[in-house]
């Protein structure tokens, strides 16, 4: 395992548009998928806690703030505001497969999506959307068959393998082959700031291996990423395919929201990609 993490592709690249920052992965872009980027916090209208781009559904009180939020995104990434969906959270491992028809829900309409924490598009005319504050957001591709998938995967739908459950779908329903998935592993909070008890840690000690786990100072830190990259390795998705964008929203108060470091006064950033 240590080997494979060594391979691994590391970093995003941080661009700005309209005084809009967003982070890119370099080999989506490569492969074609240049419709994609996750957000930074610097670039809206919010104010206080939520300032600026905040894309929180839940918090701040201003749908107005909002709205602009996410059509200076749209402008960035060149897609109708129409055209958003939205994952339907449970902090889970759900996996919805959209099409043109979800178009808007969660954003512009109600939604009426199964719970579901990853959203898999193949159509144009389509934005898959899932929100941040902490939470690891993770993108999938296939280079070949031009399918693509945002995840929102919190320490719950971590251990429940949903990024490795979104490579099991790939391949199951689509026919993907693992060396043609490429797969992003972006900002959240990472291990140095995870602190957990003993009924998180010991669970993903057991199911992961004792290498997500460290211990300092008598407290205990979990990786998610760690983990997320075990369930990569165990679908045979080669090394090389994943690029981490290793940067943590907890310490970097700049560019990210964090919902641990702000006790929850804040707002959140988003995962978008559309296939082109």
């Amino acid at each position: 395992m240590n080997a494979f993490e060594e391979k691994v592709k590391r970093g995003f690249l941080l661009c700005e548009k309209n005084g809009v920052k967003y982070l890119t992965i370099p080999s989506f872009t490569q492969a074609g998928f240049e419709k994609h980027l996750f957000t930074t916090r610097v670039g809206g209208v919010s104010s206080g806690c939520y300032e600026s781009l905040n894309l929180s559904r839940t918090r701040e009180n201003s749908p107005q703030n909002k709205e602009e939020n996410y059509r200076r995104v749209c402008g960035v990434l060149d897609v109708p505001y129409e055209g958003l969906a939205l994952v339907n959270y449970a902090h889970g491992d759900g996996i919805y497969c959209a099409t043109r028809d979800d178009a808007g829900k969660g954003i512009t309409r109600q939604s009426d999506l199964p719970a579901c924490d990853a959203m898999i598009i193949r159509e144009k005319g389509i934005t898959a959307v899932t929100l941040h504050a902490d939470c690891v957001p993770v993108f999938f591709a296939d280079r070949e068959k031009r399918i693509a998938c945002v995840s929102h995967a919190g320490w719950r739908g971590v251990y429940q393998e949903i990024s490795g459950k979104v490579a099991d779908v790939f391949v199951r329903e689509f026919g993907s082959k693992p060396q043609d998935l490429i797969v992003g592993i972006g900002p959240h909070i990472m291990q140095d700031c995870f602190e957990v008890q003993a009924d998180v840690a010991q669970p993903f000690c057991d199911k992961f291996g004792g290498d997500v786990v460290r211990v300092r100072n008598g407290k205990t830190y979990v990786s998610l990423q760690r983990a997320l990259l075990r369930q990569l390795y165990g679908r045979k998705i080669p090394a090389e395919n994943i690029t981490c964008a290793d940067l943590c929203t907890y310490s970097n108060g700049e560019l990210f929201y964090s919902h641990r470091r702000d006790n929850g006064n804040t707002g959140a950033m988003g995962s978008f990609i559309a296939i082109t």
